[in-house]
């Protein structure tokens, strides 16, 4: 991955669309990387990018075969296809249910960048969420299990008094328990602790892997 501030976009083509994105996508400032196929996009990208697959009529069906090993794997990269084929936008529209950007070639290349733009910019933030819950997932980690007994007590909605008479421990413990439990979660207020709780035991008492995984 580049160590420029230029954003990466991928960019899958062939002959003159190739050359001729290239050019667009450097003189827009973007750092486009020419690959053949989608297959060739290193995993562990770590900056904001976007995969630009441009289909010319030659390479519909192989494009439409790109897609469907992209949503397979369950890459969560902005994928956009540029394409001239209706049959082909509608179709692809309706196989990838939203999660690939379909453009039509023929639209204004202003329009074609600000797209690019929109996505990158959709990349740096689902970059930042994840990094966010990496955080999140590492405090909750730290967690004693007499953090958790009382963080339990408090996603009840019971009061201080109620938690230490459930607990056989003094009102003055559970307020200071409860003081440790917004400093190990970085929570600012009372309200913003149980949000984050709730947030986290979504992820984690239904079985569902955490945006980071």
């Amino acid at each position: 991955m580049s160590q420029s501030n230029q954003p990466d976009v991928f960019l899958v083509a062939e002959g003159e669309n190739a050359r001729q994105w290239e050019g667009q996508l450097r003189t827009s400032r973007y750092l486009p990387r020419v690959v053949r196929a989608a297959a060739e996009i290193p995993e562990d990208t770590t900056s904001p990018c976007c995969v630009l697959l441009v289909l010319s009529s030659t390479s519909e069906l192989s494009g439409l075969h790109a897609c469907a090993r992209w949503l397979s794997r369950a890459e969560e990269r902005p994928l956009l296809v540029l394409a001239t084929s209706p049959d082909v936008m509608r179709l692809l529209k309706v196989l990838s249910a939203g999660r690939v950007e379909v453009i039509d070639a023929t639209a204004p290349t202003e329009e074609i960048l600000a797209r690019i733009s929109g996505a990158v910019a959709a990349d740096a933030e689902r970059l930042r969420r994840r990094s966010a819950w990496r955080e999140i997932a590492e405090r909750f980690r730290l967690l004693t299990v007499k953090d958790r007994a009382v963080l339990d007590l408090l996603l009840t909605g019971l009061p201080n008094k109620s938690i230490a008479l459930r607990l056989s421990v003094t009102e003055r413990a559970v307020e200071m328990r409860r003081a440790s439990l917004m400093k190990k979660l970085q929570a600012k207020s009372h309200a913003e602790l149980i949000r984050l709780v709730t947030q986290y035991e979504v992820f984690a008492n239904f079985g569902l892997p955490l945006p980071i995984e």
